[in-house]
């Protein structure tokens, strides 16, 4: 199943993506569904992980994204097992991305991703990357580093698994000014590699934010995606995997209809095409092909004289 939703992806690109030099950058990312219930098979198909909608147990999905003109579209897909590591997962999508024939500029890591071996791989594969560093508990680790300025410094990260081991960081100072109502300020993370020797902190941060539009295509995906109380997890696999699809096609048709009315990426905001109708459309057009039948439930009504 993960092999034919992956040939789907590899169908859906523009020939543009895959045929030319441009490189991209692109974008790495972990998901995890809640899960509620036992393994179908095999214990390795739930994964654990903080408490989330009242429970530890999750199926866990990994993708990795192109950004092309502002537009995002989904390229892999990788359901992660129980006690895989990240550096393997990581591993698996930039091989896939080899085999595809797409040029990498700069990847963007999910901070689960914030760990020495995967470093390790980009390091490997000579990627310049960012990755934001997780911030956990009240004090110390790296909010030591949140005092002065936005500024690039070094940071040294103590795992019980993989011992010491520095990295480049970034730490970058943020101030709401006045949005939300809010008159406060923010600290950010990151662990940078392979970025220009001038970049600045504010300009790690624009440039990490290219990522943030993967994580509307994680809400419009779930927008669509089936639910199901099965379970076996191939079935669930497909329901996330055609729900990116549904998402690349929305992607697609939107920029070509922009291009067709001489706007390009200049759409407005509530434009007529949205993915919720395209989905309506397809579930029109599904009826008309296969029929529908009207389900009436009966309920005992009582009624007072």
């Amino acid at each position: 199943m993960q092999s034919m939703l992956n040939r789907m992806f590899r169908q859906q690109l523009p020939p543009r993506s895959w045929k030319g030099k441009r490189d991209f950058n692109i974008a790495i990312e972990l998901r995890l569904i809640p899960y509620h219930g036992k393994p179908y098979e095999d214990q390795k198909e739930i994964v654990r992980s903080l408490p989330k909608s009242g429970t530890t147990h999750f199926h866990g999905y990994a993708t990795v994204s192109i950004v092309r003109d502002d537009r995002r579209y989904v390229v892999a897909l990788h359901f992660i097992e129980y006690g895989e590591e990240m550096a393997d997962i990581v591993r698996w999508l930039l091989q896939r991305l080899k085999t595809l024939k797409i040029r990498i500029r700069r990847v963007f890591l999910d901070k689960g991703f914030c760990s020495k071996p995967v470093f390790k791989v980009l390091n490997q594969h000579k990627l310049s990357s960012v990755t934001p560093i997780p911030v956990r508990g009240k004090s110390g680790g790296v909010r030591s580093l949140f005092q002065g300025k936005s500024r690039k410094t070094s940071y040294t990260f103590n795992s019980p698994k993989h011992g010491q081991y520095t990295v480049q960081a970034v730490v970058v100072k943020r101030y709401s000014k006045g949005s939300y109502g809010r008159h406060t300020s923010k600290w950010f993370a990151y662990t940078v590699t392979g970025l220009p020797v001038g970049s600045l902190p504010a300009q790690v941060f624009e440039l990490y934010r290219q990522r943030f539009g993967i994580e509307s295509s994680y809400r419009q995906m779930n927008q669509v995606r089936a639910r199901t109380s099965t379970r076996n997890p191939v079935i669930r696999l497909l329901w996330v995997g055609l729900a990116f699809v549904l998402f690349n096609l929305y992607i697609s048709l939107r920029q070509n209809l922009a291009s067709a009315l001489k706007q390009p990426l200049r759409l407005p905001k509530r434009f007529w095409l949205s993915l919720r109708r395209i989905a309506l459309l397809l579930s029109r057009a599904i009826e008309h092909l296969w029929g529908s039948t009207e389900i009436i439930q009966r309920q005992p009504c009582f009624t007072l004289s």
